[in-house]
Parts: C-alpha cells; sequence; structure tokens
C-alpha cells in the first residue's frame, strides 16, 4: 500500500450497472457501499468519491485514491480499474451481498451468468467483505483460497426518520407498499401470491399497492398495482418515510422453492431494515433471511407461502390499526438498536486501517 498516509483517507466508490435490471443502476452499490461511506464522511472520518466503471475519467479516480471499493462488479472495465489501482499502490476492497457464482431460474440475472471477471478481481482484490454469515460460510465451497470479512447490513436511521412518531398519518385512500429488484422471487408460490392479491383488491377496491422496482410479466394482472422504476436508493428511502403506507409486502421463495433456497439463504433483509427505519409495518414470507431477523407478530408478520395465509396476514394486517401500530415501533427500535449504520460503519473503518 501507499506509504503516504493520508490525515483522512480518500476513498472510491466504483458504480455499475444492475446485473438484473439492464441500463439501471446497482442497489448493492448504494445500499451496501456509498451509504456507509456517506455516514464515515459525515462523521469526518474518510473523504469519497463516486464514479461508474465505464467513465472515461474514472482511472484519474482510482489515481487520486488510497481505496477502490468495488461491490459485485463482473465486467473487464472494473477489471482493468482494480489491475490499475494495483499498479498505483491503492487497496482494493471487494463486497459480495448476493450469491455471484449462478444465478437460479426466476432470475433476469441467469442469462449473464458468467461470474469469470468477479473471480479475477476478488483474486487480485487486498480485501474481500461479505454480507452475512451465509455467505462467508459458502464462498469458500468456490474459492477456497479467499477468506472473506463479515460487513454487516445496516441502516442510517436518523438520516431518514429522526423523529419517529408511532401515530404515523397513514394515507388516504390507504396504501400498501411491495419493492422487488429482479423479477418475482418465487416460484412454487407466485401463482398463489398473485391470487391472493387479487382476492385482497376485489374485496377492497379503495386499496392502492404501490410497487417500486424493476418491471415483471405478471405485473399486468394486477390493476390496482402503480408501479414506479427503481429509483436511487436515498430517494427511495424518503419516500418510504412519506408515504402514509399501512403496511408493505415481502414475498420471497423458501424450502418449498428448493432449486433456489440456497441463493435465497444468501440474500439480505434489506426490505425489513428499510421498512424497520421507515415505520412501514411488514408482512414477510417465511424465509431463511427473514426468519433471522424478525420476531413473529413483534416486528412483522411472518408468514408460509400459501394461499389462505398470504389472504389471512393481508387481512389481519389492514384491518387492525394497533398491530400495525406495535409493529411499527417495535420494528424501528430494532433497527435502530440491532441494525444501525455505525456497526458496518466500524467494520469498514477496521478494513480500512489495516490497508493504509
Amino acid at each position: 500500500m501507499r506509504s503516504d498516509r493520508k490525515a483522512v483517507v480518500k476513498i472510491l466508490a466504483l458504480q455499475r450497472e444492475s446485473h438484473v435490471a439492464p441500463g439501471m443502476s446497482s442497489l448493492s452499490v448504494a445500499a451496501r457501499v456509498t451509504e456507509v461511506l456517506d455516514y464515515l464522511e459525515a462523521c469526518g472520518r474518510v473523504e469519497y468519491a463516486s464514479i461508474a466503471e465505464n467513465d472515461p475519467c474514472a482511472e484519474r479516480g482510482v489515481e487520486w485514491a488510497d481505496i477502490l471499493v468495488l461491490s459485485k462488479h463482473n465486467s473487464s472495465q472494473a477489471l482493468r480499474l482494480a489491475l490499475f489501482a494495483k499498479s498505483k499502490g491503492v487497496g482494493v476492497i471487494y463486497d459480495i451481498d448476493d450469491w455471484i457464482f449462478s444465478f437460479p431460474e426466476y432470475s433476469g440475472g441467469k442469462a449473464k451468468n458468467d461470474s469469470g471477471f468477479s473471480r479475477e478481481i476478488i483474486n487480485i482484490a487486498d480485501w474481500v467483505t461479505v454480507a452475512n454469515d451465509v455467505l462467508l460460510k459458502k464462498i469458500g465451497s468456490v474459492m477456497p483460497e479467499i477468506a472473506p470479512t463479515l460487513l454487516p447490513n445496516g441502516m442510517w436511521v436518523e438520516k431518514y426518520c429522526s423523529t419517529p412518531d408511532i401515530s404515523v398519518d397513514e394515507a388516504t385512500p390507504p396504501r400498501i407498499v411491495f419493492t422487488n429488484a429482479d423479477f418475482l422471487k418465487m416460484q412454487h408460490g407466485k401463482e398463489m401470491l398473485l391470487c391472493a392479491l387479487q382476492v385482497f383488491f376485489i374485496r377492497h377496491p379503495d386499496y392502492i399497492l404501490d410497487f417500486f422496482g424493476d418491471p415483471f410479466p405478471e405485473m399486468f394482472s394486477l390493476p390496482f398495482m402503480h408501479f414506479t422504476n427503481r429509483i436511487p436508493y436515498s430517494d427511495y428511502m424518503h419516500s418510504l418515510v412519506a408515504g402514509g403506507y399501512q403496511f408493505a409486502i415481502t414475498p420471497l421463495g423458501g424450502e418449498e422453492d428448493s432449486a433456489a433456497a440456497d441463493f435465497n439463504a444468501c440474500k439480505n433483509p434489506f426490505k425489513y431494515l428499510n421498512y424497520g427505519t421507515a415505520m412501514v409495518p411488514g408482512i414477510y414470507s417465511n424465509a431463511v433471511i427473514y426468519k433471522n431477523c424478525i420476531q413473529p407478530g413483534e416486528t412483522g408478520l411472518l408468514i408460509e407461502n400459501e394461499f389462505d395465509t398470504w389472504c389471512e396476514a393481508l387481512e389481519q394486517m389492514a384491518g387492525d390499526q394497533s398491530l400495525r401500530t406495535k409493529i411499527r415501533a417495535t420494528a424501528y427500535e430494532d433497527v435502530r438498536t440491532n441494525f444501525h449504520i455505525s456497526k458496518s460503519a466500524e467494520a469498514l473503518s477496521e478494513i480500512i486501517e489495516q490497508l493504509i
């Protein structure tokens, strides 16, 4: 590494296109990298810049930096910049928050399932970070020479909701929120979910479903859905806080989707962290990533992916304001206490200290 250590470390975050939504920016870079760097910069501990991997000025950005951070990058441009960083004595950190070595059938990323550039960048990186314990254990099965470090997920809670109010003014007409990148992350229960939503909105025609994310083929069967394509992470969080949502739905394939179970288990409960921060009570599929963080009936409803259970949960959440109020407060406090971005920042700071 460079010997001319600076008083404030300069970090370059490399932006990239989404793996599952061509032409759209990566949400992982925002949630996992730039949000933490924003926090560290606000604390006066780093100075950082962000630039796209295909920007003609990217090399100049690398020369400016002490450390280059990549997040699931898998391109010749990213590899070239990582090699250039190494030649200039710039530290390289590679972050992984998903199982990038294969994609399930439901994913739009399956068509581009070639992790060759990722593997090359990982091999030359000075440090590899992962988002959860499952990835920490599993990555050794494909790259046994790598010793990754856990960099926990976190939310800068007070940036979005500094004065929480459990008596949220719910919107009129009532609104539900649904967020999803990629295609619907269900196989066995997908038709069941769509039918449950159709039944609920027939019974409650005054309700509106706000969707944030990537288009999916089945969306045309949901005429009550208001579609918003993915927007910048910070804008999305402010929209959640300001939306007056009664509740959120978060479907994800569980054990019943055996072919995708391992992939889904490597994912992260960012939707719970987002909704908890924004004080939006949620209904979540009883999948591994939500089993590990949600207290059923306290910080959210955790349900099996079956038609009857989804119908019951939708009716329960819509009909019980006291339940919604309890979950708003409990989930917010859980995220603020156990998933605050300061923990992510400390973990990244320790890595930075060892690289400089």
